[in-house]
């Protein structure tokens, strides 16, 4: 049997990038979201018996961190992705600069929905649970975001 820290350590490894990815997107600063997924990490070496479902605890954490932040120092506008951590083309940047104005354009719920299905992989019906509304309202989140997203770009193309 693995050990608590061990399996925490795994599951750190494993999710980091996604977590990070995550509250950038619902802080838009580097430094809150380092620290959002750092209170996960300390909250799951603290609970003494391990969630059975760690990845929507962690990321159900990481959103009550961000919104806790957001709270507490306000909205900041960075890039919802951390294009300096990855190496890419400067057109590949440029790409990334537009997607993330984009989605930025979108109400919160919207854009929190996309990236967590689009990006994360997470199922609406987990998106629901970790939001803590309907599946249908998800569904409609996501519908809405794409549909506005879809507008957009075909706006631009023009």
């Amino acid at each position: 049997m693995m050990k608590r820290t061990e399996t925490i350590r795994i599951f750190y490894e494993k999710n980091k990038q996604a977590l990070y990815t995550y509250a950038l997107s619902l802080t838009r600063n580097r430094e809150s979201a380092e620290d959002a997924v750092h209170t996960v990490i300390c909250k799951l070496l603290k609970r003494p018996i391990l969630p059975v479902g760690m990845r929507p605890y962690a990321f159900r954490c990481v959103r009550n961190a961000a919104i806790d932040d957001w709270r507490s120092h306000g909205a900041k506008k960075e890039a919802l992705f951390d294009l300096e951590a990855i190496t890419m083309s400067a057109e590949e940047r440029a790409l990334w600069r537009q997607i993330d104005d984009l989605l930025y354009e979108l109400t919160g719920d919207e854009r929190e929905t996309i990236i967590l299905k689009a990006a994360h992989e997470f199922t609406f019906q987990e998106i629901a649970t970790l939001r803590r509304v309907s599946i249908h309202t998800v569904a409609s989140w996501y519908r809405r975001g794409i549909q506005k997203l879809q507008s957009m770009i075909a706006e631009k193309t023009k």
